[in-house]
């Protein structure tokens, strides 16, 4: 069979109600027991930790990169007997070390899961975000480069097993919407019909929407690149993006968001708070330990406009604002 342009290149995808429950699920109906761990990045929304939490297991958290994903480098002393999986996310759209962390993953039997909710059509050396490891969760809230006009989640694996029992934990434990009996504690937490019949929609599009993306982030690459002081995206040969967001680092962060503001640019500091210092995960400990990757691409990261159908002028409005934010 002719896979379609938007096939993720794996045998099943099993939708849910969330990115939030497409990870949760992932992690209850690959076997995750009470006290095990999910080793996952401090730089991310939060539901990147709490979905361990939701499978009875317990986060735990690694340091960042330059570019705000995790470190494999620092992935490896975190994993040990009580291991259960790796969580990498693709921040922004931006592909994790995947070859890495997969290597740790079979070198100490643990599975990988990818946290992809941001990364729609990111390609990683050929291979689809979604596709690179045990299994991969999306959302498609209105934040993410596809949506079905509210919540909605995916999970995408080769595992038939695995989706099967997804497909079953969604569906309130029952093995097809046809039975009465129930083989386990489900939830309700399959995808609305309505939402899902507009992301079939939303579907069709994502291609020319992830390259007009990539177009903008180009442009921004090419206009902002000789200023001082200003860091742009960084990526390596093989990786595509899915800019979901056009990242910035700069030390006067504040200042740059504020006067982008004052001339109606809409930009935010995304993620202005690494999971360990949110309040609820201080109240649980987390916030003894210092992660200052992390700390740092929260107090210096900026995030651009970038959406479908964003015009030629307003690239160039946005380029030449923080330019003369520069030049003040």
């Amino acid at each position: 069979m002719k896979r379609n342009l938007q096939d993720s290149g794996t045998k099943y995808a099993v939708s849910t109600n969330s990115g939030t429950t497409a990870l949760s699920f992932t992690l209850q109906a690959s076997g995750m027991k009470n006290g095990q761990e999910g080793v996952t990045t401090d730089m991310s929304f939060i539901a990147s930790a709490n979905c361990v939490l939701h499978a009875c297991g317990k986060p735990v958290l690694c340091d960042t990169t330059e570019n705000g994903n995790i470190d494999p480098s620092k992935v490896k002393p975190l994993v040990n007997g009580k291991t259960h999986a790796i969580i990498p996310v693709h921040l922004h759209g931006y592909p994790a070390a995947m070859n890495e962390i997969n290597e740790i993953g079979e070198e100490k039997d643990v599975l990988v899961v990818e946290d992809a909710c941001q990364a729609h059509g990111a390609v990683y050396h050929g291979k689809k975000a979604g596709s690179l490891a045990y299994a991969g969760c999306f959302s498609f809230n209105p934040m993410k480069n596809m949506m079905v006009g509210g919540d909605g989640g995916m999970v995408t694996t080769n595992d038939k097993e695995l989706a099967d029992k997804i497909r079953e934990i969604s569906d309130t434990g029952r093995k097809t919407c046809y039975d009465c009996e129930h083989t386990s504690i489900g939830y309700t937490g399959r995808l609305n019909t309505v939402n899902a019949a507009i992301g079939r929609v939303q579907l069709r599009h994502l291609k020319e929407w992830n390259e007009d993306r990539t177009y903008i982030a180009g442009e921004y690459t090419a206009r902002l690149k000789d200023i001082e002081g200003l860091e742009l995206p960084k990526t390596e040969k093989g990786v595509v993006p899915a800019y979901n967001k056009y990242t910035i680092r700069l030390k006067e962060r504040d200042e740059l968001n504020r006067f982008l503001w004052d001339k109606n640019i809409v930009n935010d500091g995304i993620f202005r708070i690494p999971i360990h210092l949110h309040p609820v995960y201080k109240s649980m400990g987390y916030g003894k330990k210092k992660y200052p990757g992390a700390e740092e691409y929260a107090r210096t990261t900026l995030s651009l406009p970038t959406f479908p159908y964003m015009d030629f002028q307003d690239v160039a409005y946005v380029c030449d604002s923080i330019l003369e934010f520069f030049d003040k």
